[in-house]
């Protein structure tokens, strides 16, 4: 009876972990997939450890841990170098944002592209404006917000590098090329470097000259993106 119970809540344990897996998958929310997954190896971990316990196999366990424990930290290391010999990873992308906009940068293409967040033009793609409607954008940012003015000037310099012809006396005025001066959280920082959270410092440095490569104002890149790119790093490598 005893053995029937065990394997009863065995079951139950791993057909919730399913159930949370499933239930978030539908949803397509990442994190909370995340947190289902962790839950599913929590229960089956345990429910592994009782199984140990009670079938009297936890000292074996215990001591095949211990001898497989440094062939797994040499496989991990190895996996880690033969992965940053690969390089980036294909679709990496850097995200931006700020009150009037969500900029995404493809690293493979170096495109840059985004949605309006606010003002008249909120929900439409920036790249599907047109050159008067940009110059209104533009005008609507310098008077709302400076990072916004900035970061749609990196763009406009990026696709349209024509921009300051058509538009007009004040094209150019903004202060797209001072660095920003806005606090930056390290989720923000990960973002901007296309980086997961808990990145070790070599990845980040990595990211960053790969970045800067493309997008440092000496290769006709934005005063504003690198110095965005920079104190994202400075960021992330200062704790």
């Amino acid at each position: 009876m005893g053995v029937f119970l065990f394997y009863l809540v065995i079951g139950a344990l791993i057909a919730l972990a399913i159930w949370f897996t499933m239930r978030a998958y539908a949803q397509a929310d990442s994190k909370t997939i995340v947190g289902a997954l962790k839950v599913a190896g929590l229960a089956v971990g345990g429910a592994f450890v009782v199984w140990l316990v009670i079938s009297g196999r936890l000292g074996q366990a215990l001591i095949l841990a211990a001898a497989l424990t440094p062939l797994f930290l040499r496989w991990k290391s190895i996996a880690t170098q033969f992965g940053n010999l690969r390089g980036p990873r294909p679709g990496q992308v850097s995200d931006v944002e700020t009150k009037y906009l969500r900029m995404t940068l493809a690293h493979d293409t170096g495109d840059l592209d985004g949605v309006v967040r606010e003002g008249r033009f909120r929900g439409r793609r920036v790249g599907e404006l047109s050159d008067a409607e940009l110059g209104e954008l533009l005008a609507e940012c310098r008077l709302g917000d400076d990072e916004s003015a900035q970061l749609l000037e990196a763009y406009l310099d990026r696709a349209r590098p024509d921009w300051r012809a058509w538009g007009g006396a004040t094209a150019g005025a903004g202060v797209g090329s001072e660095a920003p001066s806005a606090a930056m959280t390290r989720e923000e920082a990960y973002r901007i470097l296309g980086l997961a959270p808990g990145a070790d410092a070599k990845t980040i440095r990595d990211a960053h000259r790969r970045l800067m490569v493309k997008l440092h104002p000496d290769q006709g890149g934005s005063d504003y993106l690198a110095a965005k790119i920079n104190q994202a790093k400075d960021l992330l490598l200062s704790s």
